[in-house]
């Protein structure tokens, strides 16, 4: 079914000691689109310079890259691990170079730091010092999360790219304010009105201002269905079976997923794997 979307540009950046890294941001990007665009209007658009840029004489690399691609896009997702990467003669790093002509232009910038082991003897000492001074240069700026693996960093991406795209406004540029509210969030798990994770032992009430507690599951797009109610003991499990908590359209939130995922999600909830119309909801 075809809806009408807004296609934002999300320039992945990075040193190249990430490859792994880079081809999972683009994968979090595409899965994302294929669970939210729909219901949220918003397209996200995975742009790199391998795929995006062209040669061309007559300017240094990175000024290429930034006429190229940089300037073109709406927000920047950039990857590290120990390398902050090589000098373009403007800065330490064309990573560097066009993080700071994002948060220039005040458009969204949300940065991960992989924390996984390395072998010491393979390390460039001086370019982990710099990646360290860099980070803590800019680490009131835009969204700084560390991650373990692969895996964590797309739980953690999909999580605050869901807030942020909560949040935006489209003009000429992704309304920087978007960031800002991601950021508000860093520490807390999706969980409906749940304390975060560090208390996973206090409850709070889920609040839906125009549905009764009982949990239900909703047919919510041709590809997706939604859980409704009081899912507050069930909101770790859900999470970990990949759901989505999002603002649904007719108020209120909701955990969303595929409906590859029915049987599942039944299960763990004791329901039958029957879907309610949204007529139904009252």
């Amino acid at each position: 079914m075809s809806f009408s979307a807004t296609v934002l540009n999300v320039l992945i950046a990075s040193p190249s000691d990430v490859p792994e890294e880079r081809e999972a941001i683009t994968e979090s990007l595409y899965e994302w689109n294929a669970l939210n665009s729909q219901t949220t209007g918003f397209v996200l658009l995975p742009v790199r310079w391998e795929s995006h840029s062209a040669p061309v004489m007559g300017d240094r690399p990175q000024g290429i890259i930034n006429n190229q691609v940089v300037r073109n896009c709406d927000m920047l997702i950039g990857a590290f691990w120990t390398r902050l990467g090589s000098p373009t003669g403007v800065e330490e790093s064309g990573t560097v170079e066009e993080i700071k002509w994002f948060l220039k232009q005040q458009k969204p910038v949300m940065l991960y730091y992989s924390k996984k082991q390395v072998d010491l003897d393979l390390i460039d000492t001086q370019q982990l010092e710099k990646l360290k001074e860099f980070k803590k240069s800019i680490r009131d700026k835009g969204i700084q999360e560390q991650y373990t693996n692969v895996d964590e960093l797309k739980v953690k991406l999909s999580r605050q790219l869901t807030i942020v795209l909560r949040e935006v406004s489209v003009n000429t540029v992704v309304d920087v304010r978007a960031v800002k509210a991601a950021k508000s969030h860093e520490d807390e798990q999706i969980y409906g009105n749940q304390p975060a994770l560090a208390n996973p032992n206090v409850k709070a009430e889920v609040k839906n201002p125009i549905i009764s507690s009982d949990i239900r599951l909703i047919d919510y797009t041709d590809k997706a269905f939604v859980v409704i109610g009081d899912t507050s003991d069930h909101a770790q499990e859900l999470k970990g079976l990949g759901g989505k908590w999002i603002s649904v359209r007719w108020g209120g939130k909701a955990w969303m997923f595929s409906k590859k995922r029915l049987n599942e999600v039944s299960e763990l909830l004791d329901l039958p794997p029957q879907m309610l119309s949204e007529d139904e909801i009252v």
